[in-house]
């Protein structure tokens, strides 16, 4: 018998059936009762799918023990518990409001109801889409048994507030340094910075986006001074470091819920890179207007601007990658599996044969994530565009296949497992899709990416078709949890020059 990762015994597909039969359970009485569906134990027994651990902690406790009732000796089913502790050391008002729901055992009418609110609104506040009052926070806090904890909650979250994303005009902060005054050294200026630039990309991915906002304005602003500002010679060796500052603090305003900034910082790089002659950065500037144009639904966009920066002179093989890669992405969006199908085969064939090392230490970082050659040579990204296909039993063939072979962890991986659990939820299988969930929440908790809000709130609306079983009762709440991280910023009142950017952008 092989070993579980957990340590459990892991028994022969064959005897799984028989362990049933012999504790005399049908399949769908041991169905109704662990909160799996039949069809998925089903294809577990006739080895169709792998046994979890958490199965096979369901099939070795059956029969483990019986009670007398009256002559007829009847098995008693252990469930396991299919939720680990997964830490996520934050709980949102709303998602406290679900998971209290559920343990009550009360619908979204019925609770609703109690509070005189609609079950769309009622709905908007559990996924964060909508602030309650104080006076809900009250309501809610005595229909569901709170003992003041939602109160609690309500009054943290309003005081919560979230860093704003510099705006472009942080550019104008002070006096720029003429071209021709004594100061540090320009390529001893640009190696520091470079190296300063590295640290805060790698704080990134460690706290979330939103632990560098400050920090990465701040250095920006007087970088560009320290270059002598718009005026100053293209011949600066700051200038390219700039850009690649400029690229971070897009990112970190598109992570953060702000596109409208994230763009216009887009836009500053590309000026600088018309300025320095550099396609590579001019290019990854269409890229990322790709991506924002592909995460706001707008396919017929995505596709063109991708494009463009492929089908740029002197581009180097990595950005032609990525041009391939995002114009997949968006064809598979489209719903153009034909157009999806070549440029899926132009990234393949642009992925070097050997793995690239990441820049080191005073050398400027890489456009775009670090190269990862077990994603690039799997067919994962094949996986993640035929989800939006709707060809879900496929992409769950090709996840399957691909995770197993990925490198150390990434917080990267976590988008992966997202759509990896959509795949499996589609098709019937919402166990699975929550034990891939488990281990991947607490990343993009902490991450609090609104990129991925829209892949979040996907799932959450498919599991939501499975809610009666167990699995998913565990997992919705904290679902809700990470896709509420993922709009931190709507805890901040908004701003007139707030609704001046989302206009703007």
């Amino acid at each position: 018998m092989s070993m579980s990762d957990s340590g459990c015994p892991l028994p022969s597909r064959p005897g799984l059936r028989s362990q049933r039969e012999a504790a005399g359970l049908s399949l769908r009485i041991l169905a109704v009762r662990s909160g799996f569906s039949a069809s998925y134990l089903s294809r577990v027994e006739t080895g169709r799918r792998p046994a979890t651990a958490a199965v096979a902690r369901l099939y070795a406790s059956l029969g483990s023990e019986k009670v007398e009732r009256g002559a007829k000796r009847v098995p008693v089913l252990f469930l396991p518990r299919l939720e680990p502790d997964i830490g996520l050391d934050v709980t949102w008002f709303g998602s406290e409001v679900r998971r209290l729901r559920i343990m009550a055992g009360k619908s979204l009418e019925g609770l609703g109801a109690e509070v005189y609110l609609s079950r769309a609104q009622l709905g908007k506040i559990e996924q964060g889409d909508a602030r309650g009052s104080y006076q809900l926070a009250l309501s809610l806090d005595t229909a569901l048994d709170a003992h003041g904890s939602l109160i609690r909650l309500f009054l943290e979250e309003c005081a919560r507030v979230g860093p704003v994303a510099p705006d472009t005009d942080i550019l104008a902060r002070g006096d720029p340094v003429p071209p021709g005054a004594r100061g540090p050294d320009p390529a001893e200026r640009a190696i520091a910075a470079t190296a300063r630039l590295q640290a805060l990309r790698i704080r990134s991915h460690q706290a979330g986006p939103y632990s560098i906002v400050r920090d990465l304005g701040n250095d920006i602003a007087e970088l560009y001074n320290l270059t002598g500002g718009a005026a100053s010679g293209a011949a600066n060796p700051t200038w390219p470091v700039l850009l690649r500052y400029a690229e971070l603090l897009g990112w970190t305003a598109q992570e953060t819920g702000h596109d409208a900034i994230a763009l216009r910082w887009t836009g500053a790089m590309a000026d600088w890179a018309r300025r320095l002659g550099d396609t590579d950065a001019l290019g990854y500037a269409l890229i990322r207007q790709s991506q924002r144009a592909r995460r706001c639904g707008d396919a017929e966009s995505a596709i063109a601007l991708a494009r463009r920066a492929g089908a740029m002179d002197g581009t180097s093989p990595r950005l032609a990658q990525f041009a391939a890669q995002r114009e997949a992405q968006a064809c598979a969006l489209a719903g153009d599996e034909s157009a999806c199908r070549k440029a899926l085969d132009r990234y393949h064939a642009l992925v070097p044969a050997s793995p690239q090392t990441e820049s080191g230490t005073g050398q400027l970082p890489w456009w775009g994530p670090a190269p990862d050659a077990s994603f690039e040579h799997s067919r994962l990204l094949e996986a993640t565009c035929l989800v939006d296909l709707a060809d879900f039993r496929a992409a769950t063939t090709l996840f399957d296949e691909g995770m197993t072979c990925l490198g150390a962890a990434r917080t990267g991986y976590a988008r992966l497992a997202i759509r990896h659990a959509i795949a499996y939820a589609q098709v019937g299988e919402p166990e699975h899709a929550c034990q891939i969930m488990f281990g991947s929440l607490p990343t993009v908790t902490r991450q609090g990416s609104a990129s991925l809000r829209g892949d979040l709130k996907l799932l959450n609306r498919v599991l939501n078709r499975h809610r009666r079983c167990s699995a998913v009762q565990a997992l919705l709440p904290d679902l809700t949890t990470a896709a509420r991280a993922a709009s931190f910023r709507a805890h901040r009142p908004s701003t007139d020059d707030d609704r001046g950017a989302a206009a703007h952008g």
